[in-house]
């Protein structure tokens, strides 16, 4: 075989793989360059937000450079769900309370799994008549975060940073590293490693996160709230770990990251009796570098003032958290035409089912304006319902329209609460309000809501 017919079979053979990963998640618009396609994707929310462009990248690289990247979890399967009786699986036999990073969607299944065991035993441990751990807004949990010094050793804003960092937060130590993947077409990627280690004696869950990624100028670059991480909300008990890995990209070949999660308490401690039953725990500042993981000075961004909304947003209302990103597409008679990709983790401990949708857009003008209503998902699922397990995600996308270029929007969503006599309850779960910025050179919108009844 010739030179030429293996550098076409191979470029045939990374399509096919790219064309697997990509189906119904992010694919490339017509004449789209890689380096845009990557900004956009990066730029949406959700898990695949953050990896989806690295994990494509990186299968190309593997079998042109033998580089390698993180891994992006499927469309969840959903409707069969979990098995929550297999509770000695494979992680658990290992040891339960160290679950390493998953490699493939059966492996966040695991997870997810036992995380619902967990949960339920936490439960349980508080007693039948104890009343549910309602989560509050994420961003109010991290607005209580004490300020933190610009110049101390979680931001270290005029110092080399090394590209890995280390904060503990009420015993919850998050650990952080990044590795450089590749470029392409201007474009840098990494990958980030995450581990969660609980020194303490409460049981605590994550179920948000926050990520903020600054460019070699100090140009805040992408501000990232979705649900969980990697589809999964972890349970970790007093010495309990969990890891996951996902990725990133900027437009130049350094830059930092930092963020926190969002934590629920399930079992506390006498200790800390008084304390919130919810906190933020701190990742420290890191560096994204393409010279060999070598520290690297940084300039510190200004974080967007409160009155602006980022292209991502997430909510958590009764453990069923909706978290949601936008992105331009183009514009078209006179109109602005925006995609949006949410995730829906189901953080109970019975499954619910999703059977209404709306959307809803509010201009710059503050006028609003309905999107999107009806039985359902809607977007890529339409009027399908969606059954989603306990500890299960699943994500769906869809297109909104604003008369203006820029907006607000949030997506509202009718689910079906299981309980244990056979019973559903009602409840409306929601996104949170997210911006469309049709300049891609913005990332935030001002907040043109101002509602305090929409917290």
């Amino acid at each position: 075989m010739g030179v030429r017919q293996t550098s076409m079979l191979l470029v045939m053979l990374v399509a096919i793989i790219l064309g697997v990963l990509l189906v119904d998640e992010a694919q490339p618009r017509p004449g789209e360059p890689l380096g845009k396609y990557a900004s956009r994707v990066t730029g949406a929310a959700a898990d695949a937000a953050e990896t989806l462009y690295v994990k494509a990248l990186a299968n190309a690289y593997v079998l042109l450079t033998g580089s390698t990247g993180a891994s992006v979890r499927p469309k969840s399967s959903g409707g069969a769900g979990l098995d929550l009786g297999k509770v000695a699986d494979k992680e658990t036999q290992k040891d339960p309370l160290k679950q390493t990073t998953a490699k493939n969607e059966g492996e966040i299944d695991d997870q997810q799994r036992l995380s619902v065991e967990r949960y339920r035993e936490a439960i349980r441990n508080t007693g039948e008549d104890a009343p549910m751990v309602i989560p509050e807004h994420p961003d109010d949990i991290r607005k209580r975060m004490a300020v933190v010094d610009r110049n101390g050793p979680e931001m270290k804003c005029n110092q080399e940073i090394p590209v890995e960092s280390s904060v503990t937060t009420r015993s919850i130590e998050l650990r952080a590293k990044s590795t450089f993947q590749a470029k392409n077409n201007g474009v840098y990627a990494w990958k980030y490693d995450i581990l969660f280690k609980n020194h303490g004696t409460e049981t605590v869950q994550m179920l948000t996160r926050h990520w903020i990624f600054v460019d070699s100028n100090g140009k805040l670059k992408t501000e990232v709230k979705g649900p969980g991480a990697r589809g999964v909300t972890p349970v970790l008990p007093p010495g309990g770990e969990w890891s996951y890995e996902s990725g990133a990209s900027l437009p130049t070949k350094h830059g930092s990251m930092y963020g926190s999660f969002q934590f629920e308490v399930l079992q506390a401690s006498k200790s800390n009796a008084g304390e919130p039953s919810s906190f933020s725990g701190r990742v420290g500042r890191l560096a994204l570098t393409d010279q060999g993981g070598k520290p690297r000075k940084v300039p510190c961004a200004d974080e967007a003032a409160d009155s602006l909304l980022p292209t991502t947003a997430v909510l958590s209302v009764e453990r069923v958290i909706i978290g949601g990103g936008s992105a331009f597409v183009k514009k078209k008679n006179n109109k602005y035409v925006f995609s949006y990709d949410v995730q829906i983790n189901n953080a109970r401990d019975a499954s619910i089912k999703i059977i209404g949708h709306s959307w809803e857009v509010v201009d710059e003008k503050g006028k609003r304006h309905v999107a999107s209503s009806g039985k359902g998902v809607g977007g890529s699922y339409k009027s399908q319902s969606r059954d989603l397990s306990a500890g299960d995600a699943f994500r769906s996308q869809g297109e909104l329209t604003s008369p203006t270029a820029k907006a607000n929007a949030q997506g509202t969503y009718r689910v079906l609460i299981a309980s244990p006599d056979g019973s559903t309850t009602e409840i409306e779960a929601r996104t949170d309000f997210m911006a469309l910025v049709a300049e891609q050179q913005e990332t935030h919108a001002p907040n043109f809501v101002v509602d305090p009844s929409f917290r």
